[in-house]
């Protein structure tokens, strides 16, 4: 390493065989020469470090190169491709736009235009940033674009095409120079580091390529500074150091604290990117190439070839990418696409990328639509409350007090209940407490309760211990108790779905529980295995015996007999209503 130039200009490629990718700009030129039907004017479009100017000192060392030329392998030898290599070459003038662009610079090369090559066959003038010159410029070098003299090619090279005159495009070859995939970049970047010594790990490679964000100019220049950084032996953490860029542990560890809706875990996830001294955007950055990669290998159910440079865990990596759905991924990839573009525009950095997680990871935080959609998708799917804390005053707040501390009296709409309650379960009119009810009342089943031991409002609640599964009087004593135990057990909507049932009949072992008319949406949802495992659950803490479950249909006239004064059930559309004010949000259509 002797050379005082950079990496990138020491190992530009020489001839079309040592480019890599641009496989359809290679065969077209390279046909081109074979076929003696050389064009007089070629646009290069691309971004920057695609290798357009190494294609255009390729094209005019082949028609150039003294051993034989026009050639497609320039022997890099002769005094031509020599010269040319090293910009020094009086037969191809080399251009840059952007401090060039006047009319009177265009003047000067309209007047080199006339001579004929000095030491080759060609000339060549290579016009880089071409997008640069004033209209006035382009106008005065119209003319001789589409008349030059004999034997001379003009290469225009731009990132910005739609900025190039329409009359210049057209009176050029165009050809556009694809970014090079990840792959393609990691080929580059240990053909490179074997020509010069760096001993360099697979997992740097990997960093490095991605990095590069689709550039071989990039990829080299950070091979370059890695070597100033670390000598001829360069590791991952030496990557990570000087890139600022984050761990694959700490961005897998990131998506699982959104997965499993952890906000303090995303928080510190956050925190140990800043503590590092690392840039939350390029943290932000390299969490949705991260997650890109979950969003393919979840939509493929495998990893796709594109990503086998970069996946260093590909076990995690698909075990991640099932454990995360589709519309959870596609939203997160939108909140933190959403914080970059708010950086760029001056927000905060770090507080950018902890809200975007955050909603990501909590969407009851999120008081837009889309975190309103979320909500009501975990309220209908039954989803327990999330990990990490209590819930926020965006959801809706749960009864706290559990069944052992309340008296029927109280949770049946009793005169001391609190009226921003949830609505009481509808009890039998004149069963409001437990001691009215008859001893001897005629059972619909066999009873348990023998007439020296009455269920009583404080056995019905726990505190004298579980009460034995009776008749369906004494089932709708204890009915209140069993709501506040799925209350208790679950802060989720899950009690939300038995509100104006009540048990109808006790049978054979076989427990009926009655909706009201109206309550399809609760019933489809009680219906549900796992809402039944929790009634079923409160059920035995509240009677000791865990019957069968089925449910009905209450008769209309029931309905109104027991509903409690100034009370009903909730039908659908005051479900949606209830859930619009609670959570401060507007009905789209």
């Amino acid at each position: 390493m002797t050379e005082s130039n950079s990496l990138y200009r020491r190992h530009r490629p020489h001839s079309f065989d040592e480019v890599v990718g641009q496989q359809h700009v290679v065969r077209t030129l390279s046909n081109a020469i074979t076929e003696d039907k050389i064009h007089h004017a070629y646009l290069f479009v691309g971004s920057r470090g695609t290798g357009k100017t190494s294609m255009a000192k390729i094209l005019a060392a082949s028609l150039n190169c003294a051993e034989g030329g026009p050639t497609l392998t320039p022997c890099g030898k002769c005094e031509s491709c020599r010269s040319i290599a090293a910009g020094t070459s009086v037969d191809v003038i080399e251009m840059d736009a952007a401090s060039n662009r006047s009319v009177d610079d265009i003047r000067e090369l309209r007047e080199r235009v006339a001579f004929a090559p000095a030491a080759g066959r060609w000339k060549v003038y290579i016009l880089d940033e071409a997008h640069m010159l004033t209209k006035e410029a382009w106008n005065a070098f119209l003319k001789t674009l589409e008349e030059p003299p004999p034997n001379t090619v003009f290469i225009l090279a731009t990132t910005e095409a739609h900025k190039v005159m329409p009359t210049i495009a057209d009176r050029c070859q165009r050809f556009d120079f694809h970014r090079p995939s990840v792959e393609e970049l990691a080929e580059v970047v240990n053909r490179v580091a074997t020509a010069e010594g760096i001993t360099i790990d697979g997992a740097a490679v990997s960093m490095v390529a991605r990095s590069a964000s689709g550039s071989f100019r990039d990829a080299l220049g950070t091979l370059d500074q890695l070597v100033s950084y670390s000598g001829s032996e360069v590791g991952l953490d030496d990557v990570l150091e000087l890139l600022g860029a984050a761990d694959a542990d700490l961005v897998f560890g990131t998506v699982d604290a959104v997965v499993a809706g952890d906000p303090k875990a995303v928080l510190e996830s956050v925190e140990a990117v800043v503590r590092s001294g690392r840039d939350p955007a390029r943290f932000a950055r390299d969490m949705l190439g991260h997650l890109r990669m979950l969003l393919l290998t979840r939509m493929t159910g495998e990893i796709p070839d594109a990503f086998a440079v970069t996946a260093a865990d590909p076990a995690r990596l698909q075990a991640q990418a099932a454990a995360i759905g589709p519309a959870h991924l596609v939203q997160t990839i939108d909140e933190l696409a959403d914080s970059l573009g708010a950086i760029r525009s001056g927000d905060e950095a770090r507080l950018a990328v902890e809200v975007a997680l955050l909603k990501a990871a909590r969407p009851d935080l999120d008081p837009g639509i889309e975190g309103l959609v979320r909500r009501i998708e975990r309220l209908e799917a039954g989803g327990g409350p999330p990990i990490g804390g209590a819930a926020p005053e965006l959801q809706i707040p749960p009864q706290q007090a559990p069944a052992a501390e309340a008296p029927i009296e109280e949770t049946v709409a009793g005169p001391d209940s609190n009226p921003d309650d949830p609505p009481a379960v509808p009890v039998e009119e004149g069963m409001d407490a437990a001691p009215e009810v008859p001893v001897d009342a005629e059972p619909a089943g066999p009873a348990e309760t023998t007439p020296e031991e009455p269920a009583s409002p404080d056995r019905a609640s726990g505190e004298s211990g579980p009460v034995a599964l009776g008749d369906v009087h004494q089932m709708v004593q204890v009915w209140p108790a069993v709501i506040d135990a799925i209350r208790a057990a679950d802060s989720g909507p899950a009690a939300s779905y038995f509100e104006g049932t009540r048990p109808v009949s006790v049978d054979d072992g076989i427990l009926t529980i009655g909706f009201p008319p109206d309550a399809g949406f609760n019933r489809r949802n009680a219906e549900k295995p796992e809402r039944k495992g929790q009634l079923l659950d409160a059920i035995e803490s509240a009677t000791g015996s865990r019957p069968e479950v089925a449910y009905a249909e209450l008769e209309v006239d029931h309905t109104s007999e027991s509903a409690p004064s100034g009370k009903k059930t909730m039908d659908e559309k005051e479900f949606i209503e209830k859930i619009k004010s609670e959570f401060n949000a507007e009905e789209v259509i």
